[in-house]
C-alpha cells in the first residue's frame, strides 16, 4: 500500500511539474533581418551575426525567449509579417499596408538617417525643389518614410526614378552617372563606401526615423511579446547596457 501511495504521489508531482513547465514555456520567436553587412549577415557557418543581431538576441534572452533568426529579402519579410510566419523584424515601419498587421515596441533602438547623395563637385540641392526634372536612384523593396515617398512621386517635380537591388549597385549607378541623386540609408551607404576605398559622396540629410522592433499581430502572442521586450529593454538599460544599435 505504501508503494502504491508513493507511486500516486510521484505521478501527481510529475503532472504538476509538467503543467508548470508548459505554463512557463514561451514560444520560439521567428526573427527576420535584411542582409546588412556589419549589422545583420550570415557568417561562414550560415549563422546570423552582426551588431543588430546580437542586440536583438540580448533583448530576447533577457525577456526569456528563444529565437530562430534568419536573413531574408525584404519582400519575404513583409509577407511573413502579414501571415505571422515572421514574428519580429527590427526596422523602420514605413511599408504601406503593414500597420494593420503589426505592433511596435515602445523603445527606440537608435535613429536611422536617410540621405540624398550626389557626386563631389556638384552643388548641394535644395530639398525637394532642387530635384525638379532630375533623376533619383532608390532601393527596390526598401522602406522609405511616407513623406519621402510622397515627395518623389509628386508629379510637379517630374522626377525620373531608377531602382537598384542593392546598396552597392545603387552607389555604382550614381558614380557612373546613371542617376543624378541616390536616396538611401546612411548606415548602408557608409558600409559600401568603406568597401570602395577612396570613394566619396556628398549628401544632405532628408529624414530621420527611430528603429523599433516590429511585431506581427498574427503570431498569436504579439501583445505579450511587446510587453516582455519593453520590460527587458528597461531592465538592461537600468544595468547600463548600451542598446543603441548604431553605437554597438
Amino acid at each position: 500500500m505504501l508503494i502504491k501511495g508513493t507511486a500516486r504521489w510521484l505521478i501527481l508531482l510529475l503532472m504538476c511539474w509538467s503543467s508548470a513547465m508548459l505554463a512557463n514555456s514561451k514560444p520560439v520567436v521567428q526573427v527576420a533581418f535584411m542582409d546588412f553587412p556589419g549589422y545583420s549577415q550570415l557568417d561562414e557557418s550560415g549563422r546570423a551575426t552582426g551588431k543588430a543581431v546580437e542586440l536583438v538576441r540580448k533583448l530576447l534572452n533577457e525577456a526569456g525567449y528563444d529565437a530562430r533568426i534568419r536573413i531574408l529579402p525584404a519582400a519575404r519579410i513583409w509577407l511573413g509579417l502579414e501571415s505571422g510566419d515572421v514574428h519580429l523584424w527590427p526596422g523602420v515601419l514605413n511599408k504601406p499596408g503593414l500597420d494593420e498587421h503589426t505592433l511596435l515596441t515602445g523603445r527606440d533602438l537608435g535613429q536611422v538617417n536617410i540621405n540624398l547623395y550626389y557626386l563631389p563637385g556638384q552643388p548641394a540641392p535644395d530639398w525637394p525643389e532642387g530635384l525638379r526634372g532630375r533623376s533619383v536612384i532608390m532601393i527596390t523593396n526598401f522602406t522609405y518614410t511616407n513623406a519621402l515617398n510622397d515627395t518623389v512621386q509628386n508629379p510637379e517635380l517630374d522626377l525620373t526614378l531608377y531602382k537598384s537591388n542593392s546598396h552597392r549597385g545603387a552607389v555604382e549607378m550614381l558614380r557612373r552617372g546613371r542617376g543624378d541623386y541616390l536616396l538611401d540609408y546612411r548606415a548602408q551607404v557608409d558600409v559600401v563606401l568603406e568597401e570602395l576605398d577612396g570613394v566619396r559622396l556628398e549628401h544632405i540629410e532628408v529624414a530621420m526615423q527611430p528603429m523599433r522592433l516590429v511585431l506581427s499581430r498574427h503570431s498569436g502572442f504579439a501583445e505579450q511579446l511587446q510587453t516582455d521586450l519593453d520590460a527587458a529593454f528597461d531592465r538592461l538599460r537600468a544595468q547600463g547596457v548600451e542598446l543603441d544599435v548604431t553605437k554597438q
